[in-house]
C-alpha cells in the first residue's frame, strides 16, 4: 500500500479507537479528523516533489477542505507556486476559490512568481483576477516583469533561465493594466528585466516616462540595477534620459555614482555594467550636461571622482562646466585630487578655483597628509578656520581642517593651520558611532605626543 494513504488510514484508526474508548462527542472527532487531514492536504501540496493526484483526490474525499482558512497559502496556491499542474487542476475541479487572497498573495501571483506559466494560463482561464493587488501593492503583472523565483535561483549545475515573457503575454492578453502602480508607486516597465518585455509593455501602452514615488523612471531604474540590455530597450523606443527623480537627479548621473560596497558585496559586476549604461546614455539625449542634483554635484564631478578619464574627455568636449561648484564648494578637480585620478586631474588643470573651492582642496589634502598641497591652498587663501559638514546627508554636522588635522596626526600639516591663524579652542564633531556624536576642540581629538603639545602651547598662549 502507497505510504500516504497508510498515513490516511493510520489518522482514522487512531481517531475511531479515540471515540471508542473515550467519552469524547462525535463533533469534537470529526473536528480532528478535518484538522488533521487539512494539514496532511497542505504539506503534501507543498513538497518541491510532485505528490499524487490519487492520495490528494482521496484526502478530500475523506473530508480535508480545499478551501480552509489560512493566513500563509491555500492548498492551491502551494500547488501553483511549486508547479504542480495535474494537482491545480483537480483543485479547480474540486472548487478551490482561485482569487482567494492570504499575506502571501494569490494563486495567480503564487504561478507567476514561479515562473509556471501553465498553471498561469489554468488560473486565468478559471478567471483569476489580473489585475488586484498584492498587500505590498504590486500586481501580477508586474511581478511577471521581474525575475522568476527559478531565474533568482537556480539549481545546481543548471543554467541560468533567461527572463521569458511568456507569463506577461498572457497576463496582458486577460486585461492587465499596463500602467498600474504597484508598491511605491512602481510600474511593470519599471522591473522590466529584460529588452522583450519592454516592448511587449510599450507595445500595449505602458508609458515611457512615468516617475515612482521617489520621482524614478523605468530608464532609472534600469540603470540602478546596471540591466544594459534594458537601458538600451528603452532608449530605442523614446525613454527621456533628462529626467530627473525627486533629488534632481539624472539617469546619467546615477549611472556615474560610486556603487556603495554593500551592493558590490551583493553584484561585483554592477559598477561595470553602470558604467557600461552610462556610454549608452551619452550617445543619447541625456539633458543638460551641466545639471545639478540637490547636493550641486554635476556629471563631471561624479566621472571626476570614479577616474573615468574617457568620459570626462565627453562630457568636456560636450561644454561641462570645470568650474561648477557642490553645496561644499568641490569642483570636479577636487573628486579627481581626493582619489588620486592623476589623468583626470591633467584634464581639469584649467580649473580656477576661489576660496570655496581652496576650502574644499583643503579637506582631501589634510586627509592624505599632502603638506606641499597644504601649505599651497593656505598660501592662496585657503581658511586655517574652515568648518566643515561630514557629508551630504549630514550638513548640520561640522568639524573643523584643525581637528581633522589633529585627527590624522601630521605635526607639520597641525603648525601650518596654527601659524596661518587657526583657532585651538574651537569645537566640532570629534567621532560619531552608534553611541552618538563627540564634540571637542583639536586638542581633545589628538593622538599623536607631539601634535597635543603643539595644540596646548597654541591653546595657552594670550
Amino acid at each position: 500500500m502507497n505510504t500516504d494513504v497508510k498515513t490516511i488510514w493510520r489518522i482514522f484508526l487512531t481517531l475511531a479507537v479515540l471515540f471508542v474508548v473515550t467519552p469524547v462527542s462525535a463533533a469534537l472527532v470529526q473536528q480532528q479528523v478535518n484538522k488533521e487531514l487539512d494539514e496532511r492536504l497542505l504539506d503534501l501540496v507543498s513538497q518541491r516533489e510532485t505528490p499524487s493526484v490519487e492520495v490528494i483526490q482521496q484526502l478530500l474525499d475523506k473530508g480535508a477542505r480545499v478551501n480552509q482558512p489560512v493566513t500563509y497559502k491555500t492548498a492551491l496556491m502551494h500547488a501553483a507556486s511549486e508547479g504542480h499542474v495535474e494537482i491545480v487542476k483537480l483543485l479547480l475541479a474540486r472548487g478551490a476559490e482561485v482569487n482567494a487572497q492570504t499575506d502571501e498573495g494569490t494563486a495567480l501571483m503564487m504561478a507567476v512568481q514561479g515562473g509556471h506559466a501553465n498553471i498561469v494560463k489554468l488560473l486565468l482561464d478559471a478567471h483569476a483576477e489580473v489585475n488586484v493587488k498584492h498587500r505590498i501593492g504590486h500586481t501580477a503583472l508586474i511581478m511577471s516583469a521581474g525575475p522568476s523565483l527559478p531565474e533568482m535561483n537556480p539549481e545546481p549545475g543548471k543554467p541560468v533561465r533567461a527572463p521569458a515573457s511568456e507569463i506577461m503575454s498572457l497576463l496582458l492578453e486577460r486585461g492587465a493594466d499596463v500602467n498600474l502602480g504597484g508598491q511605491y508607486g512602481q510600474t511593470a516597465l519599471m522591473e522590466a528585466n529584460s529588452a522583450a518585455k519592454v516592448k511587449l509593455l510599450v507595445a500595449h501602452g505602458a508609458q515611457l516616462n512615468t516617475k515612482d514615488e521617489e520621482g524614478e523612471t523605468a530608464l532609472i531604474h534600469a540603470v540602478d540595477r546596471g540591466d544594459v540590455e534594458v537601458v538600451e530597450a528603452l532608449l530605442q523606443v523614446g525613454s527621456d534620459a533628462g529626467v530627473r527623480d525627486a533629488k534632481g537627479v539624472t539617469a546619467l548621473m546615477l549611472a556615474l555614482e560610486e556603487v556603495p560596497s554593500y551592493r558590490v558585496a551583493r553584484s561585483e559586476t554592477l559598477p561595470k555594467r553602470r558604467l557600461e549604461a552610462a556610454r549608452l546614455l551619452l550617445t543619447a539625449n541625456a539633458g543638460d550636461v551641466n545639471a545639478q542634483n540637490e547636493n550641486g554635484e554635476t556629471l563631471l564631478m561624479r566621472a571626476a571622482g570614479l577616474g573615468e578619464t574617457e568620459i570626462v574627455k565627453l562630457l568636456l568636449d560636450k561644454g561641462a562646466d570645470v568650474n561648477r561648484t557642490d553645496v561644499f564648494g568641490n569642483t570636479a578637480a577636487v573628486f579627481a585630487y581626493e582619489k588620486d585620478h592623476a589623468g583626470v586631474q591633467e584634464l581639469l588643470k584649467q580649473a580656477k578655483p576661489d576660496r570655496q573651492t581652496l576650502n574644499a582642496f583643503l579637506i582631501p589634502a589634510i586627509e592624505k597628509k599632502d603638506r606641499v598641497k597644504v601649505k599651497e591652498l593656505l598660501s592662496k587663501g585657503a581658511d586655517a578656520n574652515h568648518e566643515y559638514a561630514i557629508g551630504y546627508e549630514h550638513k548640520d554636522i561640522k568639524r573643523t581642517v584643525l581637528i581633522l588635522a589633529a585627527k590624522t596626526g601630521d605635526p607639520a600639516i597641525v603648525q601650518m593651520l596654527l601659524a596661518a591663524g587657526a583657532n585651538p579652542n574651537t569645537k566640532g564633531l570629534i567621532y560619531g558611532s552608534e553611541h552618538g556624536l563627540e564634540y571637542g576642540t583639536a586638542l581633545q581629538a589628538a593622538k599623536n605626543p607631539e601634535v597635543i603639545t603643539l595644540l596646548q602651547k597654541a591653546a595657552s598662549s594670550p
